[in-house]
């Protein structure tokens, strides 16, 4: 197995810290095992040399190496002219590319941009070779404002070059899958309005990720719980540059590990008053007990104390002094777990011995269950069949799959309780998720939406009817697609869609984004929404029958569509997935959450809570017709679970 990294460096349009960003990230994979380390960098990072780069690095890497693509640089989003996009049908309405050092000398045929769609592809090719790979993009696009902000600087990329023949390219490469592969950990600047940012020595992307690394350097801590350490080392000099992690981020560093993690809620302190932003939406209420923790940072060691929520503000969760002072602003990544909550779930255990015990006191100590004399009253139950524990619903259906390696000769009573909980744990949180409605206090957004759910008429068809609510029945395999639209066009609006499956698993369909996607201007307003509208829609997701589910009935699947007016992550909602089957796709192009999505300069001088609307669509999914034929993968589409 061999650790190989390609690092591409695109000093144009005035970036004067591209060289020094490739040198940090030189170094911190070398100090992590990466012994194959390529740069391409100053002459040879024009298009043909980022291609050629990237074609060998697909050409060589063997099964099972970790390889790192990185990319420091502008990004570009270019608007196509509607003319030439009656020249070519099938056109984007921008074209999305990574900007390399010859842009400027792009013509009619030949342009020197590298899009969106060969980027997705090459990563494509390497994730059938091998599934660890991790692609970091600290990169700009032409769309932004140019601001002063005290000597941090962003540069628009001219948008003046001919477009015709990177039109084209982009619309021969759509008869592939457009969509990231679900396999690729991406670590990206910032979200997708916003603008990126680097001073006189090199990008705050690059050099917050390096930090972060060694903060947690010999700590199991995956990329979904370095990143908002990452974020806090950035936000002090340049507030709201909100980088991301999309994919699989539930890994270690460089591995395909995923250790277990409990629900790490965001936290936050505003006048002096510590808060959970959101977190009604994670479940928290008035008196639930939360476990609060600082991470250690140099000489200070890592500080935790429990408290409680004494009120709810809109969504926030205001929480009371803990007992030990906290320090002002808070240590960068610090985060708070239940303990214990309003919103817990029955659970009724039909076995005896160690193992009935082990569980029980797991039980006592998990914030969202509690053991259930009535099977019928229960979120669920536990038994023993053949000496394995088992998890079944209502209807005696098991949840998984019997897991043969925690029957009693492999694993202790103990052991395997902790595995159960967690299981019921995710369980319990889908189902709370499920019964997520319209707010009707402070919390509700107040901006008129329309939303809907359609399902494809026929597998592959590209026709859609309409979700009717109270519609059973739906085929694993059966693709839908969900939209929302509304005359706010002077509101900023963000979207989430969460898919409670048929697992019990949380899926946040939109991982690319966790923080949420902002809604668009229409391109062409409809009677429906008028001039002022803004729209987004997902495109199809596939649902989606995972391996370790018994294919011995019918299963309840719910599709939530979240509209709020701040961005929050929301991907401690999800729970950490082993099986690598089981990891979300992401929702759009490549670039649609890095290129375009740069650093924003915004200063967030208030502590406002979200305001949501939410649209819930409930349905029933029967087993999957097993037949021959591509993987959704393959397809490149995105998957609910």
């Amino acid at each position: 197995m061999t650790k190989r990294a390609l690092l591409i460096g695109a000093q144009s349009y005035d970036l004067t810290g591209v060289h020094a960003d490739v040198a940090l990230m030189e170094r911190v994979l070398a100090d992590r095992g990466f012994t194959d380390i390529r740069v391409c960098a100053d002459s040879e990072a024009g298009y043909h040399g980022m291609a050629d780069a990237l074609t060998t690095l697909a050409d060589e890497t063997k099964e099972g190496d970790a390889v790192v693509v990185y990319y420091s640089g502008h990004g570009s989003l270019l608007p196509v002219p509607p003319a030439h996009r009656g020249d070519l049908p099938g056109s984007p309405h921008h074209l999305q590319y990574l900007v390399p050092v010859d842009h400027r000398h792009s013509t009619a045929d030949d342009f020197r941009g590298y899009l969106a769609e060969e980027l997705t592809a090459v990563l494509r090719r390497v994730t059938k070779i091998t599934r660890n790979v991790t692609c970091v993009l600290d990169c700009c696009h032409s769309g932004g404002m140019v601001r002063d902000m005290g000597g941090w600087r962003i540069k628009s990329v001219p948008s003046e070059v001919p477009v015709a023949a990177g039109l084209a390219r982009s619309v021969e490469l759509a008869t592939g899958p457009r969509y990231p592969d679900p396999h690729v950990v991406r670590l990206v600047a910032c979200q997708r309005h916003g603008f990126a940012y680097e001073d006189d020595r090199q990008g705050l992307f690059t050099t917050g990720l390096a930090k972060a690394l060694e903060d947690f350097r010999g700590r199991p801590v995956p990329w979904s719980v370095m990143i908002p350490r990452i974020r806090d080392h950035i936000q002090p000099r340049v507030v709201l540059q909100r980088p991301e992690a999309g994919g699989p981020s539930g890994r270690l560093p460089f591995t395909l590990d995923v250790p277990d993690q409990p629900e790490r809620m965001p936290l936050a302190s505003h006048d002096g008053r510590l808060r959970v932003p959101g977190g009604v939406l994670f479940g928290l209420g008035a008196m639930d007990r939360v476990r609060l923790v600082l991470p250690a940072d140099g000489s200070r060691a890592e500080t935790t104390a429990e408290t409680e929520v004494v009120a709810i503000e809109v969504t926030d969760a205001l929480l009371d002094a803990p007992a030990i002072p906290f320090p002002s602003p808070l240590p960068a990544g610090s985060y708070a777990l239940a303990v214990r909550v309003h919103t817990r779930h029955p659970v009724h255990i039909e076995t005896r011995g160690a193992f009935a015990e082990a569980l029980r006191a797991r039980l006592a100590s998990s914030p969202r269950l509690f053991e259930a004399a009535d099977a019928d009253k229960a979120l669920a139950s536990v038994r023993m069949r053949n000496g394995v524990a088992e998890v079944v619903d209502g209807n005696g259906l098991p949840y998984r799959h019997p897991d043969k390696a925690l029957d009693s000769g492999s694993a202790t009573p103990s052991a395997r309780a902790g595995k159960v909980v967690a299981l019921l744990e995710t369980i319990a949180r889908g189902e709370r998720l499920r019964e997520l409605t319209d707010p009707e206090d402070l919390s509700r957004l107040n901006v008129e939406l329309t939303a809907r759910m359609e399902v494809e008429t026929a597998p592959g068809s590209c026709v859609y009817r309409t979700f009717l609510t109270g519609d059973e029945g739906l085929r694993a395999g059966c693709r839908y697609r969900v939209s929302v639209a509304g005359n706010a066009r002077h509101h900023e609006l963000y979207v989430w869609v969460l898919g409670v499956g048929l697992s019990g698993r949380t899926t946040l369909v939109t991982h690319d984004q966790p923080s949420g996607i902002r809604l668009e201007s229409a391109a062409a307003p409809d009677a429906d929404v008028g001039a002022d509208a803004v729209t987004w829609d997902s495109g199809p997701v596939e649902i989606w029958w995972p391996d370790d589910v018994p294919a011995n009935g019918s299963r309840p699947e719910s599709v939530l569509l979240l509209v709020g007016d701040r961005q929050l992550d929301l991907s401690p909602l999800v729970a950490a997935v082993r099986n690598v089957r089981s990891e979300p796709a992401a929702l759009s192009a490549l670039l649609d959450e890095v290129c375009d999505g740069v650093r924003d300069s915004r200063r967030n001088a208030t502590a406002e809570a979200l305001r949501y609307r939410v649209f819930n669509w409930r349905t029933t999914v029967e087993p999957p017709q097993r037949q021959p034929g591509a993987t959704t993968e393959e397809r490149g589409e995105r998957k609910s679970q």
